[in-house]
């Protein structure tokens, strides 16, 4: 089997070739794809390096997968000419996620949906995803009626140039070109991406809207505010889940303990913080409690690191998940 990392050059395309290239993956051969920027450069693999190449709009002969971190207008280009050739795309982009053929997968929540004959599975955004991990327990114990979202999220969510704005900010450098509408360093910024008509940000749209999808519950009243904050990797999101029964903090905390890739803070004096997370697979939940005025509801923390379990892991664990089949 031959498979493509498309963006390989982005944090995320990075990151997916870090895990490509631990041992359960040997066995196969990786492509580094990129710009033409980029092509003919050399990108770290392991304890080697791989050859960079320019993406064509054909797959190559023998590629059976492409794992796409393209941005949108170069994914709405390049994955159905890809998807369409027969090959296996699970894509990054927020470009297909919406569409009603192409399944948006968290493989812990509705990993059920893949089957072999899929040439295009979409991954949700990186906030999305540790939310419908936390939420499906929940879900399947007492019903879900709404959700309530604040986003804390890195500067790596941004890509590569903003990390780079960030990091000239913070040895004093001025930026003239920052991705962001304001200064990172030392600060936080209550806006992530573009606004509507009614002043919601797209990046708080792809929540409310993947979610449902997910969870697969029509009509979910989902609300969510994302803010840029000066962290290097790891998205917190302080979650208010309204449930259709009542059910304890405890007795989520036990729900949340028997899945595989999650990890509990029991203890709220102790939360789960985005250094925690970093570097690791795993969905961290913590500070679990009641809100003072409602009874069938849950607060909660979470927190992942957005370039693995946000992205790359997902990924990975879709693809896992496809070849098991």
């Amino acid at each position: 089997m031959k498979i493509a990392v498309g963006g390989a050059t982005g944090l995320v395309g990075q990151t997916t070739l870090d895990l490509l290239s631990e041992d359960q993956w040997k066995e196969y051969t990786v492509l580094a794809f990129s710009s033409e920027r980029s092509a003919g450069g050399r990108v770290a693999f392991g304890d080697g390096q791989l050859e960079l190449r320019p993406l064509p709009d054909e797959p190559p002969n023998g590629v059976d997968v492409l794992l796409s971190a393209l941005p949108n207008d170069v994914a709405r280009m390049i994955v159905p000419a890809w998807r369409d050739a027969g090959v296996l795309v699970i894509d990054k982009s927020s470009v297909f996620r919406m569409e009603s053929t192409v399944p948006l997968i968290v493989p812990e929540v509705n990993g059920k949906l893949i089957q072999r004959s899929h040439r295009l599975i979409a991954t949700p955004n990186c906030t999305t995803t540790p939310v419908a991990v936390a939420l499906k327990p929940i879900l399947d114990e007492v019903g879900i009626t709404d959700v309530h979202v604040s986003s804390y999220q890195s500067v790596s969510g941004a890509g590569k140039a903003a990390v780079e704005a960030w990091e000239a900010e913070e040895r004093g450098r001025e930026v003239t070109n920052s991705p962001f509408g304001a200064r990172i360093h030392r600060n936080v910024i209550p806006l992530i991406g573009s606004l509507d008509a009614d002043g919601h940000s797209s990046e708080e749209l792809k929540l409310s809207r993947e979610l449902g999808k997910i969870l697969d519950l029509n009509g979910l009243i989902v609300e969510s505010t994302s803010v840029r904050v000066p962290t290097y990797a790891g998205h917190g999101m302080a979650v208010e889940v309204g449930t259709e029964k009542e059910i304890t903090p405890a007795r989520a905390i036990g729900l949340w303990k028997q899945m595989v890739g999650v990890i509990v803070a029991e203890d709220p004096s102790k939360p789960p913080t985005a250094l925690d997370c970093a570097g690791r697979d795993e969905v961290f939940i913590g500070r679990v409690r009641r809100p003072v005025s409602k009874r069938n509801a849950l607060l909660f923390w979470v927190v992942s690191d957005n370039l693995r379990k946000g992205a790359a892991t997902n990924a990975i664990q879709i693809l896992e998940r496809w070849m098991s089949l």
